[in-house]
């Protein structure tokens, strides 16, 4: 249930959180100002709902939306501030089930204001609110104008008038201000107007073209191929077996890592196409299981290949972000495997996958992979100073604390690790920057 409210009210809000916006980000850096403004675009669109009893669950939501972007602003979290942020939008204003349609409809409304046909096709269809916005507009513009008539006869005549109201123009910054106002204003609008919230529409999968032939013999090959890559793996990796002549350890890790990570990912989509063939003969489902539990134990050994390389040749972004996706590919396949044995459907299977993925990238929001990447290498006997001067001042405690110096003439001066990071006000502020710097400053003062 909504309040009536005043066809002007949209207007209102919609001018309040530009100026917000300008007080927050006008050439200033964002951080925490971003979950602020969110929190008020959230506030301003549903302030007519009631009872305030519906607010408080998509509130909830945006809050938890909102944490990664407090911790530390990067494009990961960017993302959830605005998914967050739609869906929580999406449910206040109808079922939570319509925040995809919510969200697909969204570009369309960012895009209308820049189709003056469909603006004046839009205002012709809303007669009443149209003649309430000229009505105000009738009662004010004698009001308005006869005050400025008169604030200008009296400039002269009062000094203090004349000081305040003199003004100092800068066409282009007055130009570049007025742009950012009015972007703001086209971001913000759709959230406060944002009409019925439907159903994304349903979504088709094609067919996949197998049969239950196909699916077997398909399944009985693949079993046979990586079962020779798998014990080939174990007896290598485990056995301790010999590696072919001029082959180092580096180089087998390096080699089959990634590789073996695209097989694993490829045998969970064949899972999803043999799915429905699990009942057209008796073969289908135990050959799966073990096709499923053999691509499991080659992303084992996926993992373990890297973890060689890294020993090798230290950690680096790719290499770490490679080792969780490996992790994670390894737990869908055993959901796929739970599917399969528990007999459910691939629904079931995409929510509890697609689930664990946005868990592990919300997660992964929470965590200094500079200051862990940059533990690692300064650890390491070839250590590459300049990969973890890149890895910026999150990584300032990792380089404090290192026991091993930088070679002699390393150019300290342009070393991005060894400063901490710089929050300018409360509006960049980020609990993430201002952990280094504190952590930070407990490492000094223990010295």
């Amino acid at each position: 249930m909504q309040t009536r409210i005043s066809p002007l009210a949209p207007l209102a809000a919609l001018a309040v959180l530009v100026l917000l916006g300008d007080f927050l980000f006008w050439r200033q850096a964002p951080g925490l100002s971003l979950a602020l403004f969110a929190f008020a675009i959230f506030a301003a669109a549903s302030w007519s709902v009631r009872p305030l009893s519906r607010l408080v669950g998509p509130a909830l939501l945006l809050l938890a939306a909102a944490l990664p972007v407090i911790e530390m602003l990067q494009a990961l979290s960017m993302a959830f501030l605005a998914a967050g942020l739609i869906v929580a939008l999406a449910w206040v204003h109808g079922p939570l089930s319509g925040a995809l349609g919510y969200a697909l409809a969204l570009p369309g409304r960012w895009l209308a204001p820049l189709d003056p046909g469909r603006s004046l096709r839009a205002i012709r269809a809303l007669p009443a609110e149209a003649g309430a916005i000229r009505r105000q507009v009738a009662l004010w513009a004698f009001p308005l104008g006869g005050s400025a008539v008169f604030i200008a006869l009296l400039m002269d005549a009062n000094p203090v008038l004349s000081r305040l109201f003199s003004l100092d123009l800068d066409l282009f910054a007055a130009l570049e201000r007025g742009l950012f106002w009015g972007g703001t204003a086209l971001l913000v609008a759709p959230f406060l107007t944002p009409g019925p919230v439907t159903a994304a529409p349903q979504l088709r999968l094609p067919g996949s073209g197998l049969s239950a032939g196909s699916v077997i013999r398909a399944l009985i090959l693949f079993n046979l191929v990586i079962g020779v890559q798998t014990l080939t793996d174990l007896s290598i990796l485990i056995a301790g077996a010999d590696l072919p002549e001029g082959m180092s350890f580096a180089d087998y890790a390096h080699r089959g890592a990634y590789p073996l990570l695209a097989t694993a990912m490829l045998a969970g989509a064949f899972a999803l196409a043999a799915r429905p063939f699990l009942s057209a003969h008796p073969a289908v489902k135990p050959l799966l299981g073990l096709w499923l539990a053999q691509n499991m134990v080659l992303c084992g050994a996926a993992m373990l290949r890297l973890d060689l390389y890294i020993g090798a040749y230290g950690l680096t972004y790719l290499r770490l972000h490679a080792l969780i996706w490996m992790g994670l590919v390894a737990a869908g396949l055993g959901l796929s495997l739970w599917q399969v044995l528990a007999g459910r459907g691939n629904l079931w299977l995409l929510v509890r996958a697609g689930g664990l993925g946005l868990v592990t990238l919300y997660v992964a929001c929470f965590v200094n992979f500079a200051g862990i990447v940059a533990a690692q290498n300064l650890a390491h006997p070839n250590a590459d100073p300049n990969y973890v001067c890149d890895l910026g001042p999150m990584a300032a405690v990792a380089w404090a604390g290192a026991e091993t110096p930088p070679p002699p003439g390393f150019r300290l001066g342009s070393c991005g690790a060894r400063h901490a990071p710089v929050t300018r006000g409360w509006r960049d502020w980020g609990f993430r920057a201002w952990r280094v710097r504190h952590n930070l400053a407990a490492l000094e003062a223990g010295r």
